[in-house]
């Protein structure tokens, strides 16, 4: 099934951006909500924000972790990045696990700058890989 990346790698992908979304969830709770909304909400709604992804921590975290999530996407050829990014989506949902095929195919299509962007930029990518290795008979 995976012929450009281990589970390993993937693993420690998970592993680095679950530690990028702790440093967020720090850096917010000491953000109150009026701090980034100009307008109040009523109850039970909310815009997202930058706030919902990890940039917060590259821009206020001088420990760096975000930028080697980054490096380590980015380190992967584009053929194992593809193959990262259709198991995020079969783990966010997207796809189900025999639909692997397809989630492939759609995820090949995107340049490299764009799946590194996103794929780091997610907050839940934790989630979503181990939930996507779950479903594919992977751990």
């Amino acid at each position: 099934m995976l012929n450009h990346l281990n589970v390993d790698q993937i693993k420690q992908i998970a592993d680095l951006s679950n530690e990028c979304r702790a440093l967020r969830d720090n850096i917010l709770n000491k953000t109150y909500q009026t701090d980034v909304d100009e307008v109040s909400r009523p109850r039970g709604e909310r815009n997202p924000s930058s706030f919902d992804s990890l940039e917060v921590v590259e821009a206020t975290d001088g420990s760096g972790k975000y930028q080697q999530l980054r490096d380590m996407i980015a380190e992967l050829p584009d053929d194992a990045r593809t193959e990262l990014r259709a198991i995020m989506w079969v783990g966010r949902g997207d796809f189900s696990a025999g639909d692997w095929d397809q989630a492939l195919a759609q995820a090949n299509g995107s340049s490299s700058q764009t799946v590194i962007d996103t794929l780091a930029e997610k907050a839940d990518l934790h989630d979503y890989l181990m939930k996507g290795l779950y479903k594919l008979d992977l751990l």
